[in-house]
């Protein structure tokens, strides 16, 4: 949305130094720019109304931990289920509105940060860059405010090579790693080479996401989210 309006006033700016300077005046060029408001406007209602939906999601035959996603737009609490019981919600939030406009520009995988609620205990991943340049996204991961981890995405040239997506989480002195193929939306998540989690579509053509972890292990529920946010909500 925020595109297509920044996209509208550089043409509309674009298109009226033509006219003062060349007195070149183009009556379809300019119902043409005016246009982009009309489409941004659109989006914005679709994505409203898919929010709305999110929201109300119930789902159906899934004994997992489940949540809906089909729009990424507008940041609303999306409901975390465990069964048919919901247990949380899964939230993206921005923590200045300017991170929110380059995000919606560039890419939406930009200052990811998340909120996520399991149960009554809320856990707040924070994006962070150690080196502006470098080609690593990195989280800070609270649970009430104090800080239980890291993780670190695994960008290189063997992994993006084989088109695998891969985020490195330390958790209490533990090392686990979340990894898929980019072409693909399964999401696997190891601890010493042993699968303990996976996310996936609840089928192919679904926007209901599965999470089956093993145990109560809510850090592995968040560090599933936050590959999936980072690499498959692009």
């Amino acid at each position: 949305m925020i595109e297509l309006m920044l996209l509208f006033v550089l043409l509309l700016l674009t298109a009226l130094a033509r006219y003062i300077v060349f007195d070149a005046f183009e009556p379809l060029m300019f119902a043409m720019i005016f246009l982009l408001p009309v489409a941004s406007l659109a989006i914005f209602l679709i994505s409203k109304r898919l929010a709305d939906k999110e929201r109300s999601f119930q789902p159906k035959d899934i004994e997992e931990w489940s949540f809906y996603n089909i729009q990424k737009s507008l940041s609303i609490k999306k409901p975390l289920f465990k069964g048919k019981e919901k247990r949380g919600y899964v939230q993206r939030y921005f923590p200045h509105k300017w991170q929110y406009a380059l995000s919606d520009i560039f890419s939406f995988s930009w200052y990811l940060c998340l909120e996520i609620q399991i149960d009554h205990e809320l856990y707040t991943v924070h994006w962070f860059r150690e080196k502006w340049f470098s080609q690593q996204d990195q989280w800070k991961i609270y649970k009430n405010g104090e800080q239980i981890g890291k993780a670190s995405t695994q960008i290189n040239f063997t992994n993006t090579a084989k088109l695998k997506e891969a985020i490195q989480f330390s958790f209490h002195d533990k090392t686990y790693i979340s990894s898929a193929t980019t072409i693909t939306s399964n999401i696997t998540l190891t601890l010493d080479e042993e699968t303990i989690g996976i996310l996936k579509r609840n089928h192919i053509l679904s926007n209901v996401h599965v999470i089956d972890v093993q145990g109560h292990q809510p850090e592995c529920i968040v560090a599933l989210l936050i590959h999936s946010y980072f690499f498959k909500n692009k």
